[in-house]
């Protein structure tokens, strides 16, 4: 009897912690907004390639969302339309935990008081302590706007300096929180100015379980790597203005000089010209020009251009970067799927690279004059 009686009280004490039991991965908001009664607040997040947008309608000052995700991970809080514009907005880290927000007012979110998150805490810390050289770059910018062209130059050397105090700040953080998914973050947003070699050590000294949630960073080192002097060229593939297939592979033989560029792009067309005449100078020899336009919202100004700037010899093909929208038109996401900058880590533009005529990579092109020494080291004067 008194087994069975044991057996019994086990099972209800199962029962009661199993329907009180938490998701490991499960995260709890609960904040509060001045003045804001009846209104929705939004909160959107990413979890994998989907994004969750969830909404809450404000009561007695008070709302609360609920859900799950693996990992620490940056979501977006807002009432109204999330713009830039609209100070009612504020990003937090979200992460499987109990987590409160106050300090918010209907128009403003700019005070906004985050706890229970570690991955907040840390990026607050990090934040803060980089207030000061923030605002001093801000007041330089805005001095800028008016200085003499001396005083432009001081201004440039002062705001440099600091951008080399806002960037050692964020690899000593890395360096000294490995385990911190933040780290994970200030690294992807710095990786397109780091070299290959800064990168992969500082991505090979996260914990392995940050490693696994940054994917992008462990893309970007492959794309890096894949673009090494002496690799084999990663193919480009596209369809030229006429719709024929067009391929870089195609051009083995060739010196090729493979031009990420943009019609809206003010360097891209200020360094055609430079261009033209060295594919006059060399092309007999020779030497071709493969430019990949990011112009795929407008595929006929990217046509009229190339007929603008006489490039119609060279090989041309577009970006392949997609737009999604919803029943609505309105933009949803990007489709990177057919990405060809994705292929050679492109961050900025214009970006160059050169190829052998054995279709391994020469180097990436830094500027006019590196391009017209490397092409007179290869075709002579």
């Amino acid at each position: 009897m008194k087994i069975l009686s044991f057996i019994t009280l086990g099972a209800i004490a199962a029962a009661v912690c199993s329907c009180n039991s938490r998701p490991a991965n499960q995260f709890d908001i609960k904040g509060t907004v001045d003045g804001a009664d009846g209104q929705t607040i939004y909160l959107s997040y990413a979890v994998g390639d989907s994004v969750v947008s969830d909404s809450a309608v404000i009561a007695e000052g008070k709302f609360a969302f609920t859900g799950n995700v693996d990992v620490p991970t940056n979501a977006g809080l807002y009432m109204g339309v999330p713009s830039w514009e609209n100070k009612a907005r504020t990003s937090l880290y979200i992460e499987p935990a109990e987590i409160t927000i106050a300090g918010l007012k209907a128009d403003d979110f700019s005070e906004a008081a985050f706890t229970g998150s570690k991955t907040q805490a840390e990026a607050e810390e990090y934040q803060n302590s980089l207030k000061p050289v923030i605002e001093q770059i801000q007041s330089i910018r805005q001095s800028m706007a008016t200085a003499s062209e001396e005083q432009r130059a001081e201004l440039s050397a002062k705001s440099d300096s600091l951008g080399n105090i806002y960037e050692k700040a964020g690899a000593d953080f890395i360096a000294s929180h490995p385990a911190s998914y933040y780290s994970a973050d200030l690294l992807n947003m710095a990786s397109s100015r780091m070299s290959y070699e800064d990168l992969k050590k500082a991505y090979e000294s996260l914990a392995p379980e940050v490693q696994a949630a940054a994917p992008g960073i462990a893309k970007e080192i492959a794309a890096l790597e894949s673009v090494m002097p002496g690799k084999p060229a990663p193919d480009l593939v596209g369809v030229n203005p006429d719709g024929k297939d067009t391929k870089l592979s195609d051009l083995k033989g060739k010196v090729v000089l493979v031009d990420f560029w943009a019609t809206w792009c003010g360097p891209c067309r200020a360094s055609l010209p430079h261009v033209k005449k060295l594919y006059d100078k060399y092309n007999k020899k020779g030497f071709e020009v493969f430019c990949v336009g990011d112009d795929d919202s407008d595929p006929e100004k990217w046509k009229e251009v190339i007929k603008l700037e006489g490039m119609e010899n060279y090989y041309n093909i577009l970006r392949g970067l997609k737009t999604i929208k919803d029943a609505s038109g309105k933009f949803v996401d990007f489709d990177r799927s057919n990405d060809q900058s994705d292929k050679y880590a492109v961050h900025y533009l214009p970006t160059k690279y050169l190829i052998a005529a054995d279709g391994t990579v020469i180097g990436k092109i830094d500027s006019d004059e590196e391009l017209d020494a490397k092409l007179a080291g290869i075709f002579g004067e």
